[in-house]
Formats: structure tokens, sequence, C-alpha cells
């Protein structure tokens, strides 16, 4: 264990200027949102800004992953890094703990100053639910980080890495949603299991959980909103619950994710870095489920279509360093063509 701790230590010393950095900056950001929200004569027209929290806490969870994990793209790094009298089990929990408690450094301080501040300068806030916000907030920033962390891992250069973290925050919900548009329009006859799907869908953005809850927990806290018969916060915050099953989907994600990170932590070998990623959580799979529901979505012969085609064959482009494709990238795109030739008919 002194291994592992010594590694932590130095992790978290040269990660700490980045941190304090970061903390200072999300404080400010989000305490000039905050004042800005309880301006106002009448109570009604202020808000907590608590959707700011949730922007922080998602922002770093995906850059945080992306800045602790980098230096294992550069095969000039990783003689270093393995240099270190450390096993490879130690050496990713180190960067995982690492990366967490940055976060957690960031969030708690830009947190609790809001809370404080919202404390001392109004008194028509249910604050008393910030504390439950928080800590829920963190265990959905435990699964966001997961998430990424497992995902970076994946690619083998930090630009492939960063492309399959933009990549996968949008690629669950364009599926689902365009499978039920295409397949379930005519059978869903019943407006509310309609409404059901497409709410379900929209849970397949990698921030969805974290919005959700935001919402659920402004409405809770904001009570001085409530003044109208009509209030939008309320009605997201009761389709959030009804829905709220789907928390757990993405707790088992994170767990997932996790167990993932670590798994090809320990088996990827040096030799990949500045590879070509060939994981199938990569383009293997982004590049064809893109293609395919973006073409699903516009479902005519037009510009965009066009386009769809342009953008999967500059993403093969990437994927293989040139215009090398192997007989798969042909059959996918020879499939994106077909499909669209029979819009056109």
């Amino acid at each position: 264990m002194k291994s592992f701790g010594r590694y932590l230590t130095y992790r978290l010393q040269k990660s700490a200027l980045r941190t304090a950095v970061f903390t200072i900056l999300s404080v400010l950001i989000t305490q000039s949102v905050t004042a800005s929200g309880i301006r106002g004569f009448y109570p009604q027209h202020h808000d907590t800004s608590l959707y700011m929290h949730a922007v922080v806490l998602g922002v770093f969870c995906t850059l945080i992953p992306i800045l602790e994990l980098s230096a294992f793209k550069n095969r000039r790094n990783l003689d270093t890094l393995y240099f270190f009298p450390i096993k490879r089990e130690k050496m990713a929990l180190a960067h995982y703990v690492s990366g967490f408690i940055q976060i957690l450094v960031i969030y708690s301080v830009t947190f609790f100053t809001a809370w404080i501040y919202l404390e001392a300068q109004t008194n028509y806030f249910a604050l008393g639910y910030m504390l439950p916000y928080y800590f829920l907030s963190l265990l959905l920033g435990i699964v966001m980080y997961s998430f990424f962390m497992f995902i970076f891992g994946q690619a083998n250069t930090v630009t492939d890495g960063v492309l399959f973290c933009g990549l996968w925050i949008f690629v669950i919900y364009i599926i689902i949603w365009q499978l039920r548009r295409t397949f379930l329009r005519d059978l869903l006859i019943d407006t509310k299991y309609w409404e059901l799907t497409g709410q379900i869908a929209e849970w397949g953005i990698v921030y969805a959980p974290i919005n959700n809850l935001t919402v659920i927990f402004q409405d809770l806290i904001e009570v001085n909103q409530h003044v109208n018969e009509y209030d939008y916060t309320t009605e997201m915050a009761r389709i959030y619950l009804r829905t709220s099953y789907m928390f757990a989907v993405w707790g088992v994600a994170g767990i997932a994710s996790a167990v993932g990170y670590f798994t090809s932590f320990v088996k990827k070998g040096a030799e990949k870095a500045g590879e070509i990623s060939d994981s199938w959580f990569g383009f293997r799979i982004l590049i064809p489920a893109y293609t395919f529901s973006l073409l699903l979505m516009y479902n005519e012969l037009d510009f965009m279509t066009i386009m769809i085609l342009a953008l999967s064959l500059v993403g093969y482009v990437i994927y293989r360093r040139g215009f090398k494709f192997k007989i798969g990238d042909y059959i996918v795109m020879g499939l994106g063509v077909l499909e669209v030739l029979l819009m056109g008919f």
C-alpha cells in the first residue's frame, strides 16, 4: 500500500494547481449566476440556479478523465509512468481516486459556497433539500466519471479519446429515438406509451440523470415558484419521477463502466499507445450508429443526407488514419448509400 499511497500523493500534488484554478473559476461563475438568480422584487421571480451545480459536475466528470488518463496515450510518457514501482491495478486505482478527489474538491467548494450564500441572502427557498441533492448528485457524478474514464480509456490516442467521449454523450439517445420513431410509431397508438418511450429515449443522454435529478430538486427547493396553476418545472419533475427507475439503469451502467475501466487499464499494453483505436466501444460502433440513425432521422434524399454520408467517410478516414479501409468499413458506407438511394425512390 505504500507504493499506492505515494503514487496517489504524487498525482494529487501534480494536479493541485489545476484543481485550484478550476475551483476558483467554478466558484466565480456559479456565484455570479446564483446572485443574478435571486435578484428581483418578488420572490416568485427568484431561483437558486441549482442547474449550475449540475453543469459544473457534468463538465468536470467529462474533462478530468481526459486530463487524468491522457499521459497513457503517449509511448514516451508511458516509459516514465511504468518506471514507477507500482502494479497496474494500483496505478489504475490511483488515477481513478485522484481524478474523483479533484472533482469532489471542485464541486464541493462550489456547491457549499453557493449554499451558504443562499442561506445568508434569502429566506424563501426550502434549502433543507440542498444536502440530499448534494449527496445524490455526487452518486450520479461517480456514474458519469466512471463512464468517461472507461470510454476515454478505450482510445489509443488523446484525439480519439476526446472524440469517443463527445460521440458517446448522445449516441444512446439517437439510437433509441430513431428506433422508436421508425418502428414503434404505428404500434404505439396510445399517446401515453408513445410519450413514455420518448421520455426513456431522453434518458439515453449521458447528462440526463444529473439534469433530471436537478429538476426534481429545483421543484422541491424553489417553493416560491409555485404561484401559477401550471408550472413547467413541476410538470417536468413529475415526468422524471415517473421514469425514476432509469436512475437505477444508469447506476448499473456506472458499475459496469468502472469494472470495464479497471479491466482494460490492466490488460492494455504500452505498445497500443498511439496506434489505431480499434475498440468495439469506439469508431467501430459509433460511426455505423450515427450514420444509420441520422439517415433515418432525415429519411429523404437531400443535402443533409449527402452530408451525413460525407461525415461518415471523414469518420472512417480519422479512424483508419487515411484511406486504408477494411471490408467492414466499405459495407457500412455501402449500406448508407443504399439507404439514401432507397429514400430517393
